[in-house]
């Protein structure tokens, strides 16, 4: 009824209201924590904690379109073209301004040429780089900011686009998985005195491990489930979307 669905507005209104501002301090907070570390050169940039926030911003944007692909092929429903055009693009303009953000870093620390630029060019060459230049900039980066752009601005049917935005998303997780492995793993690489680098291999099981990692990535879509089976995100008795 009418007013059924302007009291899930209103509560909807109160969780967001809620949610994003708490969202945005974790992130925030998390990237100050790392940026306020002077005694470590790759974390100690003002930009840190708006590039967590955006990163975030962006990999929650992300895992929406991916999750929404996976939820719509296990109802056998037709996604809604409309609202995944509009999750493209917004997911196209944060991320440009994710990415932006992520080089000039990297350019004010090549600009100021400190005296600590020369261990950060030996890891950046050396350890992190595959999983920084060839993994997070070159395939994670430039193919979805490719990709993207031609989907929020040249018309295709719906397939193809939603093709080319599913890849771009799943990149896109990809690539901010592998910056916040650059930042934090690759962080801690330079030795004590910053003379040299160290090596870091994940163990597969214990608190900070591979199981761990895993354990932690799949709770929130356990969670989901849980609530879905209490209060259903469909009505069952709707009719199916046939939007293409």
């Amino acid at each position: 009824s009418e007013e059924a669905r302007r009291l899930d507005h209103s509560i909807t209104s109160v969780l967001a209201a809620i949610g994003i501002p708490s969202a945005c301090v974790l992130h925030g907070y998390v990237g100050f924590l790392f940026g306020s570390l002077k005694s470590n050169p790759w974390w100690s940039t003002p930009l840190m904690p708006v590039i967590f926030l955006m990163s975030a911003i962006v990999s929650g944007i992300a895992i929406l379109i991916v999750g929404y692909f996976i939820v719509m092929k296990v109802r056998g429903t037709d996604p809604d073209a409309a609202c995944l055009q509009s999750l493209y693009k917004y997911l196209w303009g944060f991320f440009i301004i994710d990415l932006t953000l992520e080089l000039l870093e990297l350019l004010t620390m090549v600009y100021e040429g400190e005296e600590s630029w020369a261990i950060i060019a030996w890891l950046l060459k050396d350890k992190l780089w595959f999983s920084y230049t060839t993994v997070q900039m070159l395939i994670c980066s430039g193919i979805p900011l490719v990709l993207l752009g031609l989907v929020s601005l040249k018309p295709m049917d719906s397939l193809m686009r939603n093709r080319l935005g599913l890849i771009s998303s799943a990149l896109i997780l990809l690539q901010v998985f592998a910056m916040r492995w650059n930042v934090v793993v690759g962080g801690q690489l330079f030795s004590k005195s910053l003379r040299g680098l160290t090596s870091y291999t994940p163990d597969v099981i214990g608190r900070e491990s591979i199981v761990m990692a895993a354990i932690l990535f799949i709770m929130p879509f356990v969670v989901m489930y849980v609530f879905n089976l209490i209060l259903p995100l469909w009505n069952k008795d709707q009719p199916e979307s046939t939007t293409v």
